[in-house]
């Protein structure tokens, strides 16, 4: 009985309070195809040329949203992203529009590995780039300081470079503010 109320406790401590969601053998896949991508540097060529624009058909434009359709591609589940075409979706504001009409969309406070996150201005609520949710970081007593950690393609690596227009793969540290929307995908 003690070591069950001290295994309880342990849990509570790493997992705020909360119990940890099983993640889903979908999202663990979608993860690791995106792990292994920044993993390796991808960096793209000249003039936004990447593997992930030849594939999708629209090389040298803007890739994030590429980028996520081909991890979903990669890990076998390309329907689950399916908002532009079979693919996936090449654009940001198509994709969020489509995961809104199919009720997948939740809040960012409820964001867990393998969701969705797209960022924009507060200003206009559009959604200008994108990326996979690795952890979800709330922090309760300073909201200010919440965020998640995303794998993203077509961004910097530091905060200095062009956050929606970079040059490769990267996991990325992103504050909550700067979240449009979070979509789930139906694992």
């Amino acid at each position: 009985m003690k070591i069950k109320l001290i295994l309880i406790v342990v849990l509570c401590i790493i997992t705020n309070g909360a119990f940890a969601e099983q993640v889903p053998s979908g999202a663990t896949a979608v993860l690791k195809v995106a792990a292994d991508i920044a993993k390796s540097g991808y960096r793209e060529g000249a003039n936004n040329a990447t593997v992930f624009g030849e594939w999708y058909g629209m090389q040298n434009q803007p890739w994030c949203a590429m980028y996520i359709s081909w991890c979903f591609k990669e890990a076998g589940l390309s329907e689950l992203v399916a908002a532009q075409s079979e693919k996936g979706f090449a654009s940001c504001a198509i994709g969020l529009r489509w995961f809104t009409q199919n009720k997948q969309l939740v809040t960012v406070i409820q964001a867990r590995p393998g969701d969705i996150a797209f960022y924009g201005s507060s200003q206009d609520g559009k959604a200008h780039h994108v990326g996979l949710v690795v952890e979800n970081h709330l922090n309760k007593n300073n909201p200010e300081k919440s965020y998640l950690m995303c794998y993203e393609g077509n961004t910097s690596s530091d905060s200095k470079g062009s956050q929606r227009d970079g040059d490769g793969v990267y996991l990325k540290k992103r504050f909550y503010d700067a979240v449009v929307k979070v979509a789930r995908p139906k694992y």
